[in-house]
């Protein structure tokens, strides 16, 4: 019953999702994974791959988006499912684990409702990491109820779903470790699916590692960095404030200040975030000085917690590109160990009792504030609006766009007049040629765009940027 109830609050919290259309990535996916045979469907696992070798979180997926007959909203409802089957299982891990009702309780409320989500399920290409999270917490569940069959099982389907899951494996072995003293036999399967799975992988990471933002780089500063603002991501801190920051060593530019004065509710969300660690901090500090005994459990349970945080962040720390969608995996370390201090607190005094109650009322706080902020601040509703947008226009103009041989999306004269950067931001919303196949299956109509092709091309069907980017709904 709690399960059910903590699925429809999550539904309810990130509702938003479900009036997100496909964009960008997506109609690269959609054009892939449209099949008519079952030797094709076999083909997504083929390892000869220009791009990241995630088969099951992409052709797959995508298939069964087709499957649904391209309905945005049931394909929106598969994710949650999916996520939903995640924190069942994450569920039952902190259960076993602990054997603690509340805290079970309070780490999978923390967890489901983190406004980190906004990034996992309302963009149907970071499907990937819902994917892997479901995946991985069902390979450990079974794991520590020795269903190795089934923990192997879910491992290689998370492996075939993005190829961070090879990290799952040094976790495992540090948690036998420190578990066992020792490594058991039952590791190996993992070790071969790892293996294989890094030779499969070589090819879409060399052609990804070739982008600038994509390279490993050896850079002390550049990793110390990732890491102080994944934390950073991981505490709370809405994702846009690291453009605000030079170096983490410095203070804010001054549109930092600006921001907060033209935009009252993010400020009142720093206010918040800042009042809840600082009572975190003070009550747990006091609770530990009155109860010694208990520092020892909550520093083991920070190092490993630490160390899974690290581990599963990954090569992401050598890379340039930041995203906060990274922290689906990473993010359970985090509120695992927030989870466990409020515990504490609810079991103390009277008046730690009452502080633990504020706590938790404060971080769901924040969370729907979080949401609301992240819904605004990202791009996912304003880039669905354009492919909305373009939708409507392609169907009420379909029988005449398709006699031409090229849409052309033409920019106005005056460059200052071009909204959202014009063609240019519509080349980056469609996929470039790739919106083709969903609006157009089936044609041979080809796309060019104002910004880099000056000259109209011959049988071009025109379309102004402004019908696309400005129209609304």
């Amino acid at each position: 019953m709690f399960l059910i109830f903590l699925f429809a609050l999550t539904t309810f919290l990130f509702r938003n999702a479900f009036n997100v259309y496909f964009f960008n990535d997506d109609f690269f996916f959609l054009k892939i994974s449209r099949i008519t045979n079952i030797g094709q469907f076999f083909h997504f696992f083929s390892p000869d791959k220009n791009y990241f070798y995630r088969p099951l979180s992409t052709e797959v997926f995508y298939s069964l988006i087709h499957f649904l007959k391209e309905n945005a909203f049931l394909s929106h409802l598969l994710v949650f499912t999916v996520f939903f089957i995640g924190i069942y299982y994450f569920h039952k891990i902190v259960t076993f684990l602990f054997k603690d009702k509340f805290l079970t309780a309070l780490t999978t409320i923390f967890y489901a409702l983190n406004f980190t989500h906004v990034f996992q399920l309302y963009y149907f290409g970071t499907f990937q990491e819902i994917a892997a999270f479901t995946l991985l917490n069902a390979s450990f569940f079974y794991f520590l109820t020795k269903k190795n069959f089934f923990s192997i099982i879910f491992f290689i389907l998370a492996l075939l779903s993005k190829e961070s899951a090879v990290f799952y494996l040094p976790f495992l072995i540090i948690f036998s470790l420190i578990k066992n003293r020792s490594l058991d036999k039952k590791l190996i399967p993992y070790f071969i699916a790892s293996f294989f799975s890094i030779l499969i992988y070589k090819n879409g990471l060399s052609s990804a590692s070739s982008l600038e933002n994509y390279s490993l780089q050896s850079n002390l500063k550049l990793t110390i960095n990732n890491f102080v603002w994944y934390s950073f991501w991981s505490l709370g801190v809405p994702n846009f404030t690291s453009l605000y920051f030079i170096s983490i060593f410095k203070a804010p530019i001054i549109d930092f200040w600006k921001m907060l004065k033209n935009f009252p509710e993010i400020k009142n969300y720093y206010l918040l975030l800042i009042s809840y660690y600082l009572i975190l901090f003070i009550t747990v500090t006091f609770y530990f000085l009155k109860n010694k005994n208990k520092i020892n459990q909550i520093k083991n349970l920070a190092f490993i917690s630490l160390l899974g945080f690290v581990i599963f962040l990954g090569p992401i720390l050598f890379i340039e590109h930041r995203w906060m969608v990274r922290l689906t995996i990473p993010l359970v370390f985090v509120v695992l160990i927030q989870s466990f201090l409020i515990t504490y607190l609810m079991r103390g005094d009277r008046i730690f009792k009452i502080f633990g109650l504020i706590l938790i009322v404060l971080y769901l706080g924040l969370q729907i504030l979080g949401t609301s902020i992240h819904e605004s601040s990202s791009t996912f509703l304003l880039e669905s609006r354009f492919t909305k947008n373009a939708e409507r226009y392609f169907e009420k103009s379909k029988k005449e766009i398709v006699k031409h041989s090229f849409i052309y999306f033409k920019d106005s004269d005056n460059q200052k007049f071009n909204p959202w950067g014009g063609s240019e931001k519509l080349k980056v919303t469609l996929s470039d040629q790739n919106f083709i196949d969903h609006y157009f299956p089936g044609t041979s109509l080809q796309a060019a765009y104002g910004f880099e092709d000056k000259i109209i091309p011959k049988n071009a069907y025109i379309i102004s940027s402004y019908d696309i980017l400005l129209q609304r709904q």
